[in-house]
């Protein structure tokens, strides 16, 4: 079983031998032009991942800081509160409670002469009785 062979004679060793021979004839170099391209455009790509890695590590940083930071414990009110001068309106209607439309002026209703507004002090004429 064990033979010796000779590896000269071997038929598929000269038929490899014989594609590379024809490989080596066909081959040549890539131009210089398009090997930097190929640098710079892998240059590019290693930057981008770059950016891209460090994008997501300030973010998912920020958003751990965000959470892991003691936030007060309270609700924080409006800006604005809520008005509570008046009655509320006894109205169910939607346009009882909807603002007047844009560009109109609201005035107070007129009040009767000699009638006396909440809220206001009352002097006496110059020259009256005391």
């Amino acid at each position: 079983m064990n033979e010796s062979r000779d590896p000269s004679h071997d038929p598929l060793r000269s038929l490899f031998e014989a594609a590379a021979d024809a490989g080596r004839a066909h081959a040549s170099y890539a131009p210089a032009a398009e090997i930097s391209a190929r640098g710079r455009r892998v240059h590019r790509r290693r930057l981008a991942a770059l950016a891209v890695g460090a994008c997501l590590v300030l973010g998912g940083g920020g958003a751990a800081l965000a959470t892991l930071l003691p936030g007060s414990s309270q609700p924080v009110v409006p800006a604005t509160s809520p008005s509570v001068s008046g009655p509320a309106p006894s109205s169910t209607s939607t346009s009882a409670t909807l603002p007047p439309p844009i560009g109109t002026t609201t005035s107070p209703p007129p009040t009767p002469p000699g009638s006396i507004t909440p809220g206001a002090t009352t002097t006496a004429p110059p020259g009256g009785a005391d």
